[in-house]
């Protein structure tokens, strides 16, 4: 009788694992994979068209061939200020189709010529 609680018991736990897994494992693994296997988000390149810093955020206005997308940071605000300028080329990944962002990951820059 023990065994067969201890079997379920097992069972339980591991169908308990595997739903977690698969519906938290992705949106945690998702940033360290390479952008070609990334599952819920896409890259996007476009032209800083506006920069705006506010005391704790970086507002920036991107123009890219689907639309335009405002990205608001609030992480690292200090050093994104000085590494994005109007006129730069930016990559961000994005999470979906939306056109407001908050805290996108920056791929690339290049600065403006």
């Amino acid at each position: 009788m023990r065994g067969w609680i201890i079997l379920i018991v097992t069972l339980l736990v591991g169908a308990a694992l595997g739903v977690a897994g698969t519906i938290y494992g992705p949106a945690r693994v998702d940033p360290y994979l390479p952008r070609e296997l990334r599952l819920r988000s896409r890259v996007v390149e476009g032209q800083v068209l506006q920069k705006q810093r506010e005391p704790n955020r970086v507002l920036v206005k991107i123009q890219t061939d689907q639309g335009v997308i405002l990205a608001a940071f609030t992480k690292r605000v200090a050093e994104i200020d000085l590494l994005i300028e109007p006129g730069a080329t930016i990559a961000l990944s994005l999470p979906g189709d939306q056109p407001v962002v908050d805290d996108p990951a920056i791929e690339r820059v290049k600065p403006p010529k």
